[in-house]
């Protein structure tokens, strides 16, 4: 088992070390986890039929600890994400969109401390919400849940309008012929079967690429995967996309539609 659930062995045992010899066992990414997960649960909402949780988090260290973590917080950051994602569902909390974590320095935070912040960022529809499900189906589901006890923030989740209706459909790979809608919101590409859009393809890393819907568009941008991305024949890290694009990931072949 690794520092947390789905941890790649290798960034795992290069984030071990770097932590071990450059904090000395003061801030440990363990212990981020852990509370982070906690801040997610003490600023839960509590609705009729679902639990929301907080979906963007800010990690604050002081600017020493920042400086010994700079230049692996990116990949701690999406690790983190994952683990989110996965107590979320663990614990059966909703996310209004995908987990996202930052990694900043502030003085004010003592040496070897971090401060975290959870907030609701911009939400998606979730299908299904307007169906009301009895309190208490599941044994040991969230016994207040119709207590209606505020958590903090407790503003209320902002709607997204809807976006254009958008699809990628697989040309070729081991699952062409299929479809896959897409939202007006930030969405992950991917093997692991907690993205977004899951391809079953083994040369397909498990978070390949982000799809962003941004100012009316949606933008791809690598995630750092193993084989790239490829958009109508060329390597991008980030590009705007266009209907009737190709996008190619691994051996799976896409094209962007819009109607």
């Amino acid at each position: 088992m690794g520092l947390f659930s789905g941890l790649e062995g290798s960034l795992e045992k290069y984030i071990e070390g770097f932590f071990r010899d450059k904090f000395k066992g003061r801030v440990q990414p363990l212990e981020m986890a852990k509370r982070l997960a906690r801040e997610m649960r003490d600023r839960k909402r509590v609705s009729i039929s679902r639990v929301y949780v907080p979906n963007e988090f800010t990690v604050y260290l002081h600017p020493e600890d920042y400086r010994a973590v700079s230049s692996i917080a990116p990949l701690l950051a999406r690790e983190l994400q994952d683990y989110l994602s996965q107590k979320a569902q663990e614990k059966n909390f909703t996310l209004v969109a995908p987990p996202r974590v930052e990694i900043q320095e502030d003085a004010a935070v003592p040496e070897g401390q971090m401060r975290i912040e959870g907030r609701f960022g911009e939400a998606v529809y979730i299908p299904g919400e307007e169906e009301a499900r009895p309190a208490g189906n599941r044994e040991g589901e969230f016994e207040d849940t119709l207590q209606y006890q505020p958590a903090r923030h407790t503003a209320p989740v902002p709607v997204v309008p809807a976006g254009p209706r958008a699809r990628l459909v697989v040309k070729a790979g081991p699952q062409e012929g299929r479809v896959f809608t897409l939202r007006p919101s930030t969405m992950v590409i991917g093997r692991r079967d907690t993205c977004d859009v899951v391809l079953s393809d083994g040369s397909v890393s498990r978070r390949h690429a982000q799809l962003e819907y941004r100012g009316g568009e949606y933008v791809i941008t690598d995630l750092g995967s193993t084989n790239g991305v490829y958009v109508n024949g060329v390597r991008v890290n980030t590009r705007v996309l266009a209907p009737g694009d190709t996008i190619k990931m691994g051996a799976t072949l896409c094209v962007f539609e819009v109607e």
